[in-house]
């Protein structure tokens, strides 16, 4: 079975509105991130019926504010979702917010730290959004280790410091995306070099589009699109490209996948 352990139903049905059925027809797995209840009411109505998906639900970095505290707690305290996030930390800078000012980083600390207590106390796992914070995530190690998962989102870094977080968090998981069939050559060397039993694939959906080579000659910084979304559809070429890096047959590649997805996120499908 094919795993998704990141994707926006909401967003995705408003720019696709046939993603439903491709999900239905490839079997997938995916965890549909949702961050205010407008979002929790559409992913429902999109996703219900359709195939079986788990939900999580978060104070987003990129918008650190309290509004949907009461929410994510009452949903926390009823388990209908399986994970808190996408949560963390965002100091991309490109956005007012997102500049590592004293001010910013108390408020996206606030969000965290709320979140964090509340997967404490239910037992949650957490899917982490991070950008320019590797600080903040070694920081907050101890308490991430306690979790009964981290999961990394998208994760861009090196494979130097995801073997160091994993050595400290040793139920992390490590979500590769089609950041690694685009190119990113840190992600691709953390696929290459963490366990088995610490990856998950994922898509982002809609917000990580594939992108083609570059054209002969090019000196472009980024590839060109191929697409101006990415849907549960690019899972596939995910996992093709992740065996590829890791040297594995694909299928052996998916079933681990399966399995540690499973084991990180519990039996709380729904249909």
């Amino acid at each position: 079975m094919l795993i998704d352990a990141h994707f926006h139903a909401d967003d995705l049905a408003a720019i696709d509105p046939e993603f439903a059925l491709e999900y239905r027809q490839s079997g997938t797995l995916g965890l549909a991130s949702v961050h205010d209840a407008a979002g929790l009411a559409t992913t429902r109505r999109v996703m219900d019926g359709v195939g079986p998906y788990l939900l999580s639900f978060g104070i987003h970095p990129q918008l650190a504010v309290m509004d949907e505290a009461a929410t994510i707690e009452s949903l926390a305290a009823s388990g209908d979702i399986a994970a808190i996030g996408e949560c963390g930390f965002d100091f991309f800078g490109d956005a007012p917010n997102l500049v590592r000012t004293p001010e910013n980083e108390r408020a996206q600390r606030t969000a965290f730290e709320f979140q964090l207590e509340l997967a404490e106390r239910h037992g949650l796992p957490v899917v982490l959004h991070l950008r320019r914070a590797d600080d903040l995530l070694f920081e907050y190690a101890r308490r991430l280790s306690r979790l009964r998962a981290v999961v990394l989102h998208s994760w861009p870094g090196p494979a130097n410091e995801a073997l160091d977080f994993l050595a400290r968090c040793p139920r992390a998981l490590f979500s590769f995306g089609l950041s690694i069939v685009n190119g990113n050559g840190k992600a691709r060397s953390s696929a290459a070099a963490l366990p088995d039993s610490a990856i998950v694939t994922e898509t982002d959906a809609p917000y990580q589009p594939p992108r083609g080579p570059l054209p002969p000659g090019s000196r472009g910084f980024r590839r060109p699109l191929l697409r101006a979304y990415s849907t549960t559809a690019d899972l596939p070429a995910v996992i093709a490209e992740l065996a590829a890096i890791r040297g594995v047959d694909a299928m052996s590649l998916e079933a681990s996948v399966e399995r540690n997805f499973r084991e990180a996120l519990g039996d709380g499908i729904r249909r």
